[in-house]
């Protein structure tokens, strides 16, 4: 089955577990790890997500391998401290490892599903190219309140860094969640350093919708295609070298493509409480 196979989302089987019902369809596993959403809620929600990982597929021109790598388990829990979120675990099961996208927050829209569904696409041990695949395409198909966007362009708060002498190096952006702001704690990830993860989460975000819009998906698949031996292949893919591509995407953002008063707006949320920025940004996008 490919992504262009229509995919039927009824329920296929619906099975008792110890934590509630999970549902089980084409492609996912699906169980509500809250126990409070209604079954209607939870096909709603699964009909969205399936939606979203199409357009995904789509994009990168990706058949669905459900069948190689089983399904993705869907899971949907409450908010983390209030805060909207997804996260993409790889858990291990008897016969392997299964690929779990666990949204935190389903009352309102989701936020981060398409950004962690790519990830559940295209598995990387490095955090910038799952970033830099998985981040532009919350962009484009998913919701704009989303973190690093916050309700903004993340090239605007790339800008809104910059001005500030914030900005981080790519080179600096590396392959593990401590390099980021992060850690681990029961196998999901938790921020230590929330400016520095927004940094980064900003400009991997930019940066890799520079390079897909510049060399097109294909190549950005061949990227990470070629990167599972655990290198960067930037010159072999893009025919140039990370310092070379940073400097072209750097000029780009200074063309005159931001808006000033947003990227002020930006900066001022930031300077003011960097944990709080993204809420506050949502808050001012007037869709919170």
């Amino acid at each position: 089955m490919n992504w262009r196979t229509s995919h039927v989302l009824s329920v296929l089987l619906l099975v008792t577990a110890m934590s509630g019902q999970a549902w089980e369809t084409d492609t996912f596993v699906v169980t509500d790890l809250t126990g409070h959403l209604s079954t209607k809620r939870q096909e709603t929600l699964t009909r969205q997500a399936q939606a979203l990982l199409d357009q995904v597929l789509r994009f990168y021109q990706e058949p669905a391998r459900g069948g190689q790598m089983g399904k993705i388990h869907l899971e949907f829990d409450r908010p983390r401290e209030g805060i909207y979120a997804t996260v993409f675990l790889m858990e291990a099961q008897d016969k392997g490892k299964a690929r779990v996208v666990r949204v935190f927050g389903a009352e309102q829209e989701p936020q981060q599903v398409a950004h962690k569904l790519t990830h559940a696409s295209f598995p990387s041990p490095d955090k910038l190219i799952r970033n830099m695949m998985g981040i532009p395409m919350e962009m484009r198909f998913g919701n704009p309140l989303s973190f690093p966007m916050c309700g903004y362009r993340a090239a605007d708060w790339v800008v809104a860094f910059r001005q500030k002498n914030a900005y981080i190096p790519l080179a600096e952006l590396g392959p593990h969640h401590e390099q980021w702001g992060m850690t681990t704690e029961n196998g999901v990830p938790v921020t230590r350093n929330r400016a520095r993860q927004h940094i980064m989460y900003a400009e991997s975000a930019a940066f890799g919708d520079y390079l897909l819009q510049t060399f097109g998906p294909e190549r950005m698949k061949r990227f990470w295609q070629l990167s599972k031996g655990g290198k960067r292949p930037w010159e072999e893919v893009f025919g140039s070298s990370l310092p070379r591509l940073e400097t072209a995407w750097l000029r780009d953002l200074g063309t005159g493509h931001g808006d000033e008063k947003t990227v002020k707006l930006l900066l001022d949320l930031f300077n003011r409480n960097p944990r709080d920025a993204c809420t506050q940004a949502q808050m001012k996008a007037g869709r919170h």
